[in-house]
Formats: C-alpha cells, sequence, structure tokens
C-alpha cells in the first residue's frame, strides 16, 4: 500500500477514507471517517470494516477503501496469532462459548441482548475464520487464546484488549 496515496486522500477535507489489510479489517482511517462514527480510532482499527460501517448505518454515503496488498498482522500458523486481538465482552462470550451456555443464558449474564451475544459470536467465528462455535471453540484452544486445563473456560490474558 502506497501510504503517500492514502495521506494524499486522507488530507483532503471531508474525506471519509480508510485502509484495511486483505481480510478486510481496518488498519487506519480518517479523522473524518471517525469523527462521522462518533468513535475513537482504538474503537476502529482491528474491526471489520464492513461491520463497522452496516452498524453505523453509513447506507448512500461515499466512502473510499484502500486494501493493503500484503496482510497486516495476519498469523503465519496455528499458534502465532496476533496478540491483543479480543474486547473484554468477547473474551467474556469466548468462554460462555466453550462452557457451552446458551445464547440466552449467556445474554443475561453479560448482560446484552441474545442478538448482541450474536453479534460477538458473529465477530469471534470470523476473527478465528471458524465456520461453527464448535470450531470456534476448537481453534481457540488450538491456538493458545484459551487456557488449557482450566474449567471453566479461561480466554488468556494476552490476547484481551
Amino acid at each position: 500500500m502506497d501510504n503517500e496515496v492514502f495521506r494524499s486522500v486522507n488530507a483532503m477535507p471531508g474525506m471519509c477514507a480508510a485502509q484495511v489489510d486483505a481480510r478486510g479489517v481496518v488498519v487506519t482511517a480518517s479523522q473524518q471517517l471517525y469523527r462521522r462514527l462518533g468513535c475513537h480510532p482504538d474503537d476502529l482499527r482491528g474491526r471489520y470494516f464492513l461491520d463497522v460501517v452496516r452498524r453505523a448505518g453509513l447506507r448512500g454515503e461515499t466512502i473510499i477503501v484502500m486494501v493493503a496488498p500484503e496482510p497486516v498482522n495476519q498469523p503465519e500458523a496455528t499458534g502465532t496469532r496476533t496478540k491483543k486481538m479480543l474486547t473484554k465482552m468477547d473474551s467474556r462470550i469466548l468462554e460462555g462459548v466453550a462452557a457451552g451456555v446458551s445464547t440466552a443464558k449467556l445474554a443475561i449474564m453479560v448482560d446484552l441482548s441474545r442478538g448482541g451475544v450474536e453479534y460477538h459470536v458473529t465477530s469471534l467465528l470470523r476473527k478465528l475464520s471458524a465456520p461453527n462455535r464448535t470450531s470456534l471453540v476448537s481453534k481457540a484452544y488450538a491456538e493458545g487464546i484459551l487456557e488449557a486445563g482450566t474449567w471453566p473456560p479461561k480466554v488468556a490474558a494476552e490476547f484481551v484488549k
């Protein structure tokens, strides 16, 4: 990615721009986009761009998206996943899924709606490239995100932002 191009687009007044990696995860974005979304840069970085746009309801607005040619912070192999990839809420949801807690009970435990829990589960499925909850838990253990030998399941602290 030519950072000069991104900086020049970013410098245009009123221009909403985002740079994403090959997976569609936000690497950086313009101040205008942060302001439009009403969030801090740290809230946007590391999130899937399409999830952000859908949640913010930015239909019909023009946003320039630049895709980096090489994956940024892409894990090279199992066990080498980027640290600090989960929010506190994501870690609580993952621990509940790993313990076999139902969506309804998990929603009560974390003070979210069932839809909110499903949103976080879907986000976790994408982050770990898992097709279903069983694979999600399996990959989380394989990559050291969930600590082995503990019950109830516990997310390793180094994976939580």
